[in-house]
């Protein structure tokens, strides 16, 4: 690892972090056991012969009801530890993936699987899908976003875990996929469709999808960050599950089908009706 500031960079990935983490939190490789030997804690004792280890979920129940702990996150995790790890740790670069392969619509999921791990952790009155499927009420979906931002920020500044997460600018992003999506509505429907609306069309899609998956991977970032310090163990990997691969293939369909459509063959959308009557042909006499 080598040295910037303050800051550590990660060998693996290039991202930076503090002396005493000790996992990176973009790539979440083990970087502890690189760190300087001035911020390095002192080994803990050994365990006497024939004492096993205490169990590993009461070790993360203790420590989900401590104040973070820098000192905590150092050291190597047990073996008990990284098998019953939490699966809350989703890499930033498959957050990026799903988001375009869905041209955007992997929000929804994202909002839903981060809002339940939120809930599980605190405790707290929380619904998932609800507060997913707010992306679909227009201007309330800001606020909705707003809020998830604002609510991991806080948790992270409370605990004194770096974060860049910037609630404001999140959701400054977001409404500019509302606005390319107004302006894909403006957009004149009619056959056939010219090179420069095709070339208007695709680049609405790549730019809304791009602008969600960049929001996503910063968030992913502070995320896994904050989960490995709060916890103090390697995190698992949250599963691809049915229901996420579903939405992305669904995202697929509707986004890049329907681009590739009018792309490759625009006559096959229909043309908008004419609003002007041709004149009746009478017969000559």
């Amino acid at each position: 690892m080598t040295a910037s500031g303050d800051f550590l960079t990660c060998q693996r990935c290039g991202a930076a972090y503090a002396p005493e983490h000790r996992f990176c939190g973009a790539c979440g490789a083990e970087v502890g056991l690189a760190a300087p030997p001035s911020s390095a804690a002192p080994a803990p004792p050994s365990r006497p012969t024939g004492v096993s280890s205490p169990d590993a979920s009461e070790e993360l129940n203790r420590l989900a009801g401590a104040p973070y702990d820098p000192s905590a996150s150092t050291g190597i995790p047990r073996a008990e530890e990284r098998d019953d790890a939490l699966p809350y740790y989703i890499p930033p670069a498959r957050v990026v993936l799903m988001t375009l392969l869905s041209a955007g619509l992997y929000i929804f999921y994202w909002m839903y699987v981060t809002w339940r791990h939120y809930r599980e952790h605190t405790g707290d009155i929380a619904y998932p899908i609800f507060h997913a499927l707010t992306l679909l009420v227009p201007v309330y979906n800001l606020f909705r976003l707003h809020a998830h931002m604002r609510v991991y920020q806080e948790l992270m500044e409370a605990r004194g875990v770096p974060t860049t997460l910037n609630p404001v600018r999140a959701v400054l992003m977001y409404f500019g996929v509302f606005l390319l999506g107004m302006v894909s509505l403006m957009l004149p429907v009619e056959a056939p469709i010219t090179p420069a609306q095709q070339a208007a069309y695709a680049a609405i899609n790549v730019g809304q999808a791009t602008l969600v998956a960049w929001i996503l991977w910063q968030a992913q970032g502070n995320l896994n960050r904050f989960w490995q310090h709060r916890l103090g163990t390697r995190l698992g990997w949250a599963p691809l599950s049915p229901g996420e691969l579903a939405l992305v293939a669904l995202g697929f369909l509707l986004g890049w089908g329907m681009l590739a459509v009018i792309l490759i063959d625009p006559t096959l959308i229909p043309a908008e009706p004419s609003t002007v009557s041709e004149p009746a042909l009478t017969p000559s006499p």
